[in-house]
């Protein structure tokens, strides 16, 4: 330390003489020293950390555990959602919208019995705000039997607009249907096609909206609002203003209410008559939901024809034991058939357009039970007591026309029938898939005539697919049908026959865009009757490429 001390002023007297002869020098020359720059260059060079190799353990694909649903069940309200799942990215790559491949289609066929098939459908114009698709159907042929001929053509159109909440819809439905009257006595009688052709033509629109977020007050609704026309070629038509209003409130977790009003106003005119045909409805109900158990208790006041009141029932229960394994279901619906023009020639396209127009009450007390076995099994039936007054049936005009080729519209005031259904089904994921169903009815009071005419009473279903390679799929169907009942010339009724249709299709990709398909229809070619007097086509084979686009 003391050397430091020692050497301190001597160190401070030459830096005092430096600066005194910088200065000096720069006060005798204008010389000025170049500045220096120092550059500091660093590389970098990020390494990501690579992820670790995940583990993957092959499981089987989910289980779909959609049951077969029953006539009683009501549909649930089906919530739209707004958004859609974004991919986990880095922050710099920005947000991607999701793309699903091949929404679009186009598919074309051809076959024997002049078969010509076009299904195409539009799903791709979606963004966040707006979903929208198109679908158009077509299919005729021309069968064996002179002026036999059908075809089928259809247009829909659908889309939604989220806004503010709420979701905007419309709905746009064309349809034309085209056949002949080829059920007569060929032998006998000769008709020109143009004569006894019939062509059913109709377009409707719906609009609507429903709220997709809650309200403070957790209200759900969903107004719609529907116009319709429906005509044929021998100058019936049917104009249609139709409206719904249902709505509903969660008071709890366990307590709901609901309540909503829905018409029907329909005017029907053909070349005797220019007939209304409304109806006006009002449904309230309570909703009561326990940990195992669900009922609805409601009752529906409705105006039908001529200011006629019904109270309507709508009870149901729904009880859940061991675990859900096993579901008891039971209640009492009630209902009201319009019977219009379009619900009828629909059924029964062979049907003559001057009927008299009555409303059907129908009421269906039902208890049941469904039920699942393991994770690929699952079944259930339901043993039920109906009830129709003023049930439509059909039978042959032979008064209109002696060969009997159209049908005509009668009314039963009174039938009764016990009905059992069924149904099983197993399931491998999307692999194999093979169910059946049944439907049985007994008929054991009718009070007009002596038999419910072309209400079949045994309906028996099968349907099997399989998905052996990624680019092939195969599905095979069958029905059986029996207890067919007609009524003769005489006034007699008499049987047909029993009729087994069986049908089949696959479909094989042969790239990803494009792939063919062959649909087998009345495999076996039984000449069965579904309508008195109309025999059915027979075999059937289409064959033809689908596109993806």
């Amino acid at each position: 330390m003391n050397l430091i001390c020692k050497y301190i002023p001597f160190l401070a007297g030459a830096l005092a003489l430096t600066a005194t002869a910088a200065h000096g020098q720069q006060r005798r020359s204008d010389t000025t020293i170049a500045g220096q720059t120092i550059e500091i260059t660093q590389s970098y060079k990020p390494e990501i950390a690579r992820p670790v190799k995940p583990v993957i353990t092959p499981t089987l694909p989910n289980i779909d555990t959609t049951r077969p649903r029953f006539q009683y069940e009501v549909p649930q309200q089906t919530l739209s959602y707004t958004y859609h799942s974004v991919p986990i990215r880095p922050l710099a790559l920005g947000r991607q919208d999701r793309i699903m491949p091949f929404q679009n289609y186009i598919k074309a066929g051809f076959g024997n019995l002049s078969s010509i098939y076009v299904d195409a459908g539009v799903g791709s114009l979606r963004s966040e705000e707006y979903e929208t698709s198109f679908h158009f159907s077509h299919l005729s042929q021309k069968g064996p039997l002179t002026n036999q001929q059908s075809s089928r053509t259809g247009f829909d159109a659908t889309g939604k607009y989220y806004t503010g909440g709420h979701a905007l819809s419309a709905e746009l439905n064309v349809l034309r249907r085209g056949n002949t009257f080829y059920g007569y006595d060929h032998d006998t009688f000769d008709f020109a096609k143009n004569g006894i052709k019939q062509v059913f033509t109709g377009a409707n629109v719906k609009v609507g909206m429903e709220n997709t977020e809650a309200n403070r007050w957790n209200i759900w609704y969903k107004p719609m609002l529907e116009f319709g026309m429906y005509s044929d070629k021998y100058n019936a038509r049917e104009r249609v203003f139709a409206f719904d209003v249902p709505a509903s409130i969660a008071i709890d977790s366990t307590l709901s209410f609901s309540l909503g009003v829905r018409g029907n106003f329909t005017q029907f005119k053909n070349d005797s008559s220019n007939i209304g045909n409304n109806l006006i409805q009002v449904n309230p109900a309570l909703d009561v939901h326990f940990s195992n158990t669900s009922i609805h208790i409601g009752i529906s006041p409705t105006w039908g024809r001529d200011n006629t009141c019904y109270l309507l029932p709508d009870l149901r229960l729904k009880a859940n034991l061991f675990n859900s394994g096993l579901a008891l279901v039971g209640g009492w619906k009630g209902d009201l058939v319009q019977n219009t023009y379009q619900q009828l020639s629909t059924k029964n396209p062979f049907l003559y357009n001057i009927y008299d127009v009555k409303q059907s009450k129908t009421d269906q007390v039902y208890g049941g039970f469904e039920s699942a076995l393991a994770q690929h099994v699952s079944f259930g039936g339901t043993l039920s007591w109906r009830q129709w007054k003023d049930l439509a049936l059909f039978v042959n005009d032979y008064g209109l026309s002696t060969d009997g080729k159209q049908f005509a519209v009668v009314y039963d005031s009174k039938v009764q029938a016990i009905s059992l259904d069924a149904f099983i089904r197993y399931q491998v994921g999307n692999v194999f898939g093979l169910s059946a169903s049944g439907t049985w009815y007994n008929f054991y009071k009718t009070t007009t005539f002596d038999k419910a005419f072309h209400e079949p009473m045994l309906r028996l279903g099968g349907s099997m697919y399989i998905h052996p390679l990624q680019q092939l799929h195969i599905n095979i169907n069958g029905d059986f049908w029996d207890g067919i009942y007609a009524m003769e010339r005489n006034g007699d009724s008499h049987k047909l026959k029993a009729f087994f249709d069986l049908s089949a299709g696959a479909e094989y990709n042969i790239i990803p865009r494009l792939s063919i398909f062959l649909q087998l229809n009345n495999i076996l070619g039984t000449k069965y009757e579904r309508w008195n007097q109309y025999q059915t086509y027979g075999f059937n084979i289409i064959g033809g490429l689908r596109f993806k686009f």
